[in-house]
């Protein structure tokens, strides 16, 4: 086997990696569907690979060019917390000093859990095809079992930073990082770099049907930069009411004798900046608002969703709407009815305090809770 079969051979390990997707998601919303689409820009790097031929150890090094790969994928939320995922990854590279090429793919398919609105752990399997093209083709599929954590924090209003690390049968580590920027509340823009060193072979592995056997265990590495769009639509914030105005609910006519029904404040629910999920330590208040409601079965819970003055107004009025739904939903979940239950929205415009400290701005973003009784 020619010197140039065993490097180009290298260079298409690198193929085999993790699970690596667009935007990585910490936080879900039941029901909703995301899309994400872009490029990514791989080469491969092998190192020195060593095989026997008959009675001679030979070895070479190699590496590839880097070209532009379709990447894309579809997410979908089963639950607040748990989201389903697939994921494909053209694995294409340019031959260097005219070496070989790789031209494999990989599908990948996962299970994301959400641990809080920063962190969450995924698992699951890729498909792997390992093919490379010289003067002979190798072509292998490897299929891995995988794991792995993604974290995300914000910077400011609109950007994030985000790192994805994870591990896997054959070998295989992989890792990428990168920052997100949000165009619209479902439109957002990534772009990373994406690193992955797998396992190629085994020693005493054969080179397909050929006599030629390779020296030593083998890993390679394939890495480079990926840029993304991420789309998100659906979910089931359409089976919250449509908004009426603050603190005015609908009365039915009472009886003359009956008194007048009057709004009493419950409590407030609490998020984070940019984020539509309540702060984990807002689950006692979500569950007071859950136990008023049972406790007053025949009186209506008044849900109000409210945000700070970061962002635009339109931005703002969007964001609180979310917060409402999913407060809504939740209530629904825990076993009250629709019947019950009355949602609106204020964006940025009834701030329970100033937006000039970061106090005051935590205090804005809330829902607010009020029973009608």
């Amino acid at each position: 086997m020619k010197l140039t079969k065993v490097a180009v051979m290298a260079a298409l390990a690198a193929t085999v990696t993790g699970a690596a997707f667009a935007t990585p998601q910490t936080q879900f919303k039941q029901g909703q569907f995301q899309i994400d689409a872009g490029a990514y820009f791989p080469k491969a790097d092998a190192g020195t690979a060593k095989f026997i031929d008959g009675n001679n150890i030979n070895s070479g090094t190699f590496d590839t060019k880097s070209k532009a790969n379709f990447t894309g994928g579809l997410t979908y939320g089963i639950t607040d917390r748990l989201g389903i995922q697939y994921q494909y990854t053209g694995l294409k590279t340019k031959s260097k000093d005219d070496v070989g090429k790789t031209t494999g793919q990989m599908n990948e398919a996962n299970l994301i859990y959400s641990l809080n609105k920063n962190f969450a752990v995924y698992g699951g399997w890729a498909g792997i095809k390992n093919k490379i093209s010289s003067d002979d083709s190798y072509d292998k599929t490897n299929n891995i079992a995988q794991a792995g954590l993604i974290a995300k924090a914000p910077i400011g209003h609109v950007v994030e930073v985000f790192g994805k690390a994870g591990i896997g049968t054959k070998n295989t580590t992989t890792w990428e990082a990168g920052l997100g920027a949000k165009i619209t509340p479902d439109l957002d823009i990534a772009g990373g770099y994406r690193y992955i060193n797998t396992k190629l072979w085994d020693k005493g592995d054969h080179w397909d049907d050929s006599s030629v056997r390779f020296a030593e265990d083998k890993n390679i590495s394939y890495k480079g930069w990926f840029t993304t769009l991420s789309y998100r639509f659906g979910g089931h914030s359409e089976a919250a009411p449509a908004p009426v105005a603050v603190k005015q609910p609908a009365y039915v006519p009472a009886p003359a004798v009956a008194q007048e029904k009057k709004d009493y404040y419950v409590d407030s629910i609490h998020f984070a900046t940019n984020s539509y999920v309540p702060l984990p330590s807002q689950t006692p208040n979500l569950d007071l608002m859950v136990n008023t409601a049972k406790e007053y079965p025949n009186d209506t819970m008044i849900l109000v969703g409210n945000t700070d003055n970061v962002g635009s107004p339109a931005y703002n009025e969007t964001l609180s709407k979310e917060r409402v739904e999913n407060v809504y939903n939740y209530a629904i979940n825990h076993g009250i009815p629709a019947s019950q239950l009355q949602a609106t929205y204020r964006g940025e415009n009834d701030p329970a305090e100033t937006n000039a400290t970061a106090a005051g701005r935590a205090a804005n973003r809330r829902v607010d809770v009020w029973v009608n009784r």
